[in-house]
């Protein structure tokens, strides 16, 4: 499939091309619509760099991909580190899990069946709730469009992903019915005497409570409240262990009548946060908000990602040209350069960052390239000593004599020899940028407040240790990351280290 150099930039092209085009009809396909995850901004910008890569692949390179002999032993050396190659394949899977966007996590439906016609709403512009019969004129409500057809009994059905909620804004209510048995009412469980507040709903307006209670061991205690379908509260009563106490009828008799329009199904609200629940579909439970933890881990996972594209691409384009021209040109251009790179370096940049959040509300864009602004030194210092060192060698000396201009030599003979530097900064490059997004979200400069944050939910989980789902999924998905690309990170130093294989006879 890519088996040259142009081949895998035509399908860069072809991705642009398909990426681009969706987005223009206003279609959200998986994989597809990545490179929007962060915005439309950022998402026309991967699509240029994506697209220039493509071209010069096309324009210029070879028809075979021609590996050097020590590029394959290379390859070999890191396959036989166990530890390193095992957490890139990981690191590989969750990239494509990540891929498969609102495929996996969301809460429009994949597919939904009504009245004889086909809906894609998970790829499509959203679909309005009245086009099945639910009221307003706002997207459609699919997670309350299943629950209703089941109860129903309706030829009409739906597919949700497997993880129903968004990654952001989507903050349901969590509804539990509860039981009732032997004169006392129990939690969803069926064990354990309900204590808190509980409804009943309209028959023909399950939206509209009928009447509220308060029950303590099970049984009513306390004020009981109830609304004709119109919203109007007609009666109110208090209960002492489960003894109707102090009635008062405010509909002149009317009250009365409501009886039988309950539907008789008690529930109740589960304020978040709600601990981990498999009925609800909530495997990690939610966050403070409401949010679906998994969902949020979801979503920041993929910000990591495309962050990570976009922050190594930064850094090493700026520091390979400007790295390569110091060592390469050396002098007074190397000497001003590196009194640039110390001041640049001593640059407070929390305080910058303080700054631009109290003007703007930074976006994934806004906060890779403040990171990348203050992270090329290192990539710059690497390849100055890599560029100082190669232009000394033989075969630099005999392109200059056949005449080859500077930037052939910079670019196709002293930096391809340099590549072994970039691959094994890549991996710990990516790891300061998780480290760095984590953080600022946690200090709150991060992302905007409805964006998926690892550090964010770390930070909630840490301020109430009483629902510890939040801090130790966001503290697991941290932690695990981070160490699978430090085990890569380590592989690739150890695989292309010449003094580790090298022996002199």
């Amino acid at each position: 499939m890519l088996k040259s150099p142009r081949a895998l930039g035509w399908w860069l092209l072809a991705y642009t091309g398909l990426a681009a085009g969706l987005r223009a009809f206003e279609l959200s396909v998986p994989v597809l619509k990545i490179p929007f995850l962060g915005g439309a901004v950022l998402g026309w910008v991967i699509l240029f760099l994506l697209a220039v890569g493509g071209t010069i692949l096309l324009v210029q390179g070879r028809s075979t991909w021609n590996l050097s002999p020590l590029t394959v032993k290379q390859i070999r050396r890191f396959r036989a580190i166990r530890r390193g190659h095992v957490s890139f394949v990981i690191l590989m899977i969750l990239i494509g899990i990540t891929a498969l966007d609102n495929l996996l996590v969301g809460k429009q439906a994949l597919v939904v069946r009504h009245e004889g016609s086909w809906y894609f709403p998970f790829v499509t512009a959203p679909i309005p709730a009245s086009t099945f019969g639910q009221e307003g004129m706002g997207e459609a409500d699919y997670r309350a469009l299943k629950e209703r057809w089941r109860e129903e009994k309706s030829p009409s059905w739906l597919l949700l992903p497997f993880i129903p909620y968004a990654p952001k804004l989507d903050t349901p209510a969590v509804i539990k019915t509860l039981v009732q048995r032997e004169g006392k009412v129990y939690s969803a469980d069926g064990e354990t005497p309900f204590n808190g507040r509980a409804y009943t709903t309209f028959q023909e307006k399950p939206d509209q409570n009928r009447q509220e209670w308060t029950f303590r061991e099970g049984v009513k205690q306390g004020e009981m409240r109830g609304w004709n379908l119109e919203g109007d509260q007609v009666e109110r009563d208090t209960f002492e262990k489960g003894q109707s106490k102090a009635y008062v009828d405010y509909s002149e008799g009317k009250a009365a009548a409501l009886k039988d329009a309950s539907d008789g199904v008690l529930r109740t609200i589960v304020y978040p946060p709600a601990p981990p629940s498999w009925s609800d579909r909530h495997f990690l439970g939610t966050t403070a908000a409401g949010a679906d933890v998994l969902a949020v881990l979801f979503g920041g996972g993929q910000q990591v990602v495309i962050g990570s594209i976009l922050f190594v691409t930064f850094v090493f384009v700026v520091g390979v040209a400007l790295g390569g021209a110091l060592g390469y040109f050396g002098g007074w251009f190397d000497l001003l350069g590196q009194r640039l790179i110390e001041i640049w370096s001593v640059l407070p940049f929390l305080f910058v960052v303080m700054i631009v959040s109290s003007i703007i509300q930074p976006n994934l864009l806004t906060l890779v390239v403040i990171l990348a602004a203050f992270s090329w030194m290192g990539t710059t210092i690497y390849l100055r000593t890599a560029a100082y060192r190669e232009k000394a060698r033989d075969y630099v000396a005999a392109a200059r004599l056949l005449g080859t201009g500077t930037g052939r030599i910079i670019f196709h003979h002293i930096l391809p020899n340099s590549i072994a530097i970039l691959v094994t900064l890549a991996p710990f490059e990516v790891a300061g940028l998780i480290f760095s997004l984590a953080a600022l979200d946690f200090i709150n400069f991060g992302l905007p407040p409805e964006d998926p944050s690892w550090g964010r939910l770390l930070r909630e989980g840490t301020e109430n240790f009483n629902y510890p789902w939040i801090v130790t999924s966001g503290f697991a998905a941290l932690v695990g990351v981070l160490i699978l690309v430090t085990f890569v990170g380590e592989a690739v130093r150890e695989a292309f280290d010449p003094k580790k294989f090298t022996t002199y006879e």
